[in-house]
């Protein structure tokens, strides 16, 4: 994010925090994108004596709603269905993308921030929302581009989740250093990562990162615009010649 944005960013949630604290009730964001999560999250690891959640209606939603919550709600009993909804789209004889569904949604004058994941499955999706816009998507939403589709609403439990499509790419690196894993990942010389890093082409874990010394650890998700994404799946032992060998899981474009 921006340098502003992301200032403007943090007060907003500073403000939200604080407005729980004082009245004692829960306040909650839109549904973040994966840089503001990753961004409001590093602001609070440091703020402890706030309470609060992130949950997008299943563990490894890219975008989440953030909530502040109150001294006597515990996170085991929140209510998310209270905030967040899942409709699912029912359709056949065609193949419509993410794109396709999120194209539809913008054309109805919705707004990307009140929308969650949209997961696309070949004859069926699930279209994560706040419960305020439930309604009208299923009053409205009658179409994808020109294919006709069911639209119902399912509890948060019936979500189905795609299964990421991947290669793996092993072999070994001089360091962890982000330059060299993400070369290895993009199959780029280091010199040519370097260059894409300090020139702020690079995300790790959802956050811009510029500096080509930065470590990469087990489980972390390196973005490199015009290549794709790639995890850094695991770490094993040294070579003889005293090199890292490691495991990468490059995600599919969309």
């Amino acid at each position: 994010m921006a340098e502003q944005h992301c200032n403007e960013f943090i007060k907003r949630i500073e403000d939200l925090a604080e407005r729980s604290r004082r009245t004692n009730r829960i306040t909650e964001t839109l549904f973040l994108n994966p840089a503001e999560v990753a961004e409001a999250h590093r602001f609070l690891k440091h703020q402890s004596a706030v309470k609060f959640i992130f949950d997008g209606a299943f563990p490894d939603a890219e975008r989440k709603r953030l909530f502040f919550l109150p001294d006597y709600i515990d996170p085991e009993y929140f209510p998310l269905d209270e905030y967040i909804s899942v409709i699912k789209v029912e359709f056949s004889f065609s193949s419509p993308t993410h794109r396709d569904f999120l194209g539809s949604l913008m054309g109805l004058g919705i707004k990307r921030e009140v929308l969650g994941d949209i997961l696309v499955f070949p004859d069926r999706a699930y279209i994560i929302c706040a419960v305020q816009i439930r309604d009208f998507i299923l009053t409205n939403l009658k179409k994808i581009g020109r294919l006709g589709i069911e639209c119902s609403t399912v509890s948060l439990s019936e979500i189905e989740v795609p299964t990421p499509e991947f290669d793996i790419v092993s072999g070994t690196v001089a360091s962890l250093r982000v330059d060299s894993v993400t070369a290895l990942a993009f199959g780029i010389s280091r010199t040519k990562a370097a260059e894409l890093i300090i020139s702020g082409a690079l995300s790790l874990n959802h956050l811009p990162e510029e500096n080509i010394s930065a470590d990469v650890l087990e489980d972390d998700l390196l973005s490199l615009r015009g290549f794709g994404r790639a995890k850094l799946n695991s770490v094993g032992g040294t070579s003889k010649k005293g090199r890292q060998f490691i495991e990468l899981h490059v995600f599919s474009k969309k």
